[in-house]
């Protein structure tokens, strides 16, 4: 199924289409977001996401669509696998999330960016993941830093 009409995967009238779709255990194809929780690597009105029904177990950098507690629907990357729930984050975020299996509704199987399909399996996707994550004190620190001088620089 392919949603090239500009909504977002978020709305509330789309989620049960996809749903019905994924439980035929079909892939959701060319699915736009919003958002700016994972920055840079997916860019909200540019780039498209394509879901497919939820492994067994999701793995580390998996990037699974979940429901939060309170209804939300986020798209975050999987940072831990524990034995009772996910922890997950986003790649312009600092806060963690620990997610419970049956939170989680699809899995990103690949998104295109630029016109370029990038599967998630791929060398340069696990390669991002793992500099991207290997990185997120030094980015911390600079968005501190970054904070801290506008404030600075606004007196």
């Amino acid at each position: 199924m392919d949603f090239l009409d500009k909504r977002m995967i978020f709305e509330e009238e789309l989620m049960p289409l996809i749903r019905e779709c994924l439980a035929e255990g079909k892939t959701v194809c060319n699915v736009p977001f919003r958002g700016i929780s994972m920055l840079p690597m997916l860019r909200q009105g540019k780039d498209t996401v394509n879901l497919s029904p939820l492994p067994f177990r999701l793995k580390k950098y998996d990037l699974p669509v979940y429901q939060r507690l309170s209804g939300q629907y986020v798209m975050h990357r999987v940072v831990e696998v524990k034995e009772t729930h996910y922890v997950c984050l986003g790649d312009n975020t600092t806060d963690f999330e620990e997610i419970k299996p049956e939170q989680m509704i699809a899995v990103v199987s690949s998104f295109t960016r630029d016109g370029k399909r990038i599967s998630t399996d791929a060398m340069p996707y696990q390669i991002y993941c793992r500099l991207w994550r290997k990185t997120r004190l030094i980015r911390k620190g600079i968005r501190r830093g970054k904070n801290w001088l506008r404030r600075k620089l606004k007196l």
